[in-house]
Order: structure tokens, then C-alpha cells, then sequence
């Protein structure tokens, strides 16, 4: 997968063997979180001029109706800067076929939930199965496709599912109470897995750092001409979301500062590429140092994950970290115009890549978010 600080993959890590990672018991008793789709909803909290000095232990509890459909999902591209707390639900239906599923999924979509006003910006995005979304879209949904098995994932991976449920909020509380409201308007439904994420202060470039300190986001398509070739499907502006829950394990975490930055290719304190320059500094894959070696190691993620490798757009990534007994997690979060641009770029990290050796993936998943509930 891509996602360390500046490109497509999702975690960072160090060295251990493959084999004992994956029988290797996880806590994972984190929270819910789904990625859906269309027609979901927006709030935002508005605190008035006379409020705003006066202490509010107990904000009011608002409601808000959906956006209009046909314009993307709310949580892909807006709010630009992710919000601070994520909860994604993944869960698997007791009424089946393709209908029923798009009547859940516009169900969970077209909500009015409540939640209060220091929420902030509170987005639902919802997404719906590769099997199911080609019958109901047969050619908006045309790639949509189950992720295959990589390296790092464990023999119990969690995976499936009907739909996925994605709430951001700034609190974390918002994002539980609205995810909760939500899986109700589905009774019966069974939780394949979920997890919950939070995201350190943005920067002024939009970027944050993960629980590894590391800067991530840097590397991201910014401009419509970007997002059109990368992110978007059509002019219904479809995309698919690929999910995996992430470990780094200790032996990374715990790893001098100078390994860290040599599997990722990047200085922790700024984010600049190791090729030299400043945070957001093109890295040069070429730069040599004086005795003639890369300065970009040959394993390290910055250049495996590199988008030049496999000559496709960059996927858009709003990933978030949780906390993990056993080293740092990471809710890898990808929006991407075809899936086959995360596999081969995991195919490529798999093959030879410092960082994501030292990594395990319990949970994963593939899911078409409409643009339009229009079939």
C-alpha cells in the first residue's frame, strides 16, 4: 500500500519476518467508522459572535439534511483539509441483492442525524460493494473489484462486506454518535470490522503527522485536472475507496530516528526529502551522494511507493492513525479514479520496501462510492 508522509502507501516501518507477523494476535477493539456515499450529508457547527467568549460544556445538538447528488461525496475532497477524528463501518447485510443494498446505502446517506456544535465539519460518506455496485452501475462501476491478498496481511484478514460507512468529524465523540445513529437505520446488520483514526493539527499546507511523527500528505493531487485523472470516474464524480487497517510494528517505532528516515526516504522534523530541498521539495530520485550512492535509498518508501514507478495519477489519501499496543496504527484511507492503481503500487511495495516490511494489515477493503444514486 502507499502512505507514508509524501506518497501512495499506508504505514511506516522497519524490518521482521513476514511469516510470525502474520500469527501475531491484534487488539483491535477500535471504533466505527464507514465510508459511504452520495447524497450524504454535511454539518457544520456555527458558533455565534456573542457565544464565542462564554464557555459551552454542553454545545446544543444540531441536525442537518444532505447534499445535492451528482456532486461527489462529502469527506473526499471536502472538507480540503481532513477533519481531526474518522470512524469507518464496515457491515454486511441481513437483506441482500443489489436493490436492497442501494436502498441501506441511500438509507444511511440522506440521514439527518444530531450532533452538537463543536463537531465542526461533520461529513458522511458511503460506499457500496464491488459485486453489488456492478450490478446496480454496470459501467460507472465498471472496476470496481475485490483487493487481492498482499505480503503484509494477516491470516485472518477481515474483509467483505455490503457497504462502508465513513464519518468525519472534529471530535471524537461526534463521529461515534453519528456512526451510531446511522448502522441503527440498518437493524440486523452485522459489523465486519471498523475502526476509528484521529489525525494531528494540519499545517498550513493541509498536511499533518502521523503517530510516527513522520509529515504525511505532501505528495497529493491538488489541481481539478489532478482529481479528474486520479480521483474521479466520471462526470458523476464516482471514485473508489480502498481501506486497509494498518499495524507498524515496535521494531520500527522503536528504531533510531536515522533508520526511520532512511525506510522512508524523508527527514522526520521538516518532511524534506532525504535528495535534499524543503518540505515540499520535489524529491529527485537521481541525487547521488559524494561517494557515488542514492540519496533516496533503493528500499525506502518514497521511492517504492514513488507514483513514476507505475506510470499512473496519484490516488488522493486521508488517512488517520489510531493507537495499537503494539506499535502505531494506521487507517489507510485512498480515493482513487481505479483500484488497480493501489494494487500495483502495493505489488511494487511488497516486492522490496523498508517501511512496509514492518508493517501488518488485519483489515481491508474495496468500495465504490457513487456520485449519483441515479441506476
Amino acid at each position: 500500500m502507499t502512505g507514508t508522509p509524501d506518497e501512495a502507501s499506508p504505514a511506516e516501518g522497519v524490518e521482521t519476518p513476514r511469516a510470525s507477523r502474520r500469527r501475531r494476535e491484534f487488539l483491535t477493539g477500535l471504533g466505527a467508522a464507514t465510508v459511504a456515499g452520495v447524497g450524504g450529508w454535511v454539518l457544520r457547527g456555527e458558533v455565534s459572535d456573542e457565544g464565542s467568549d462564554q464557555a459551552t460544556d454542553s454545545p446544543e445538538p444540531t441536525t442537518s439534511g444532505g447534499s445535492s447528488p451528482g456532486a461527489g461525496q462529502p469527506g473526499i475532497t471536502h472538507p480540503a483539509v481532513p477533519q481531526r477524528h474518522v470512524q469507518v463501518s464496515v457491515l454486511e447485510l441481513t437483506t441482500t441483492g443489489p436493490r436492497a443494498v442501494l436502498d441501506a446505502a441511500r438509507t444511511i446517506a440522506t440521514a439527518t442525524p444530531t450532533t452538537t456544535e463543536d463537531a465542526g465539519d461533520v461529513t458522511v460518506t458511503v460506499g457500496i460493494d464491488p459485486h453489488n455496485a456492478r450490478s446496480l452501475w454496470p459501467e460507472r462501476a465498471a472496476l470496481a473489484t475485490e483487493l487481492p491478498t498482499f505480503d503484509g496481511d494477516t491470516t485472518d484478514l477481515r474483509t467483505g462486506g455490503h457497504l462502508v460507512v465513513q464519518v468525519c468529524a472534529e471530535t471524537a465523540v461526534a463521529v461515534r454518535d453519528v456512526t451510531a445513529q446511522l448502522t441503527a437505520l440498518v437493524p440486523g446488520s452485522r459489523l465486519v470490522w471498523e475502526s476509528t483514526g484521529y489525525r494531528d493539527a494540519p499545517t498550513p499546507q493541509g498536511t499533518t503527522r502521523t503517530g510516527l511523527g513522520f509529515v504525511d500528505g505532501i505528495i497529493a493531487p491538488r489541481t481539478e485536472e489532478e482529481l479528474t485523472a486520479g480521483v474521479w470516474t466520471g462526470a458523476d464524480q464516482d471514485t473508489y475507496v480502498v481501506l486497509r487497517r494498518m499495524t507498524i510494528l515496535s521494531d520500527f517505532t522503536t528504531a533510531p530516528v536515522v533508520e526511520q528516515e532512511r525506510a522512508i526516504g524523508r527527514r522526520r522534523d521538516t518532511g524534506a526529502p532525504l535528495s535534499g530541498g524543503e518540505t515540499m521539495s520535489e524529491i529527485d530520485l537521481f541525487a547521488k551522494s559524494p561517494d557515488g550512492q542514492p540519496m533516496i535509498p533503493a528500499s525506502a518508501h518514497a521511492r517504492r511507493a514513488h507514483p513514476a514507478n507505475i506510470g499512473r495519477p496519484l490516488m488522493l489519501r486521508r488517512s488517520y492513525s489510531f493507537d495499537t499496543p503494539d506499535g502505531s496504527g494506521l487507517l489507510f484511507v485512498a480515493f482513487l479514479s481505479d483500484p488497480e492503481t493501489f494494487v500495483a503500487t502495493q505489488r511494487r511495495l511488497d516486492e522490496q520496501d523498508d517501511l512496509i516490511r514492518h508493517t501488518i494489515t488485519d483489515a481491508s477493503g474495496c468500495f465504490f462510492v457513487p456520485g449519483s444514486w441515479e441506476t
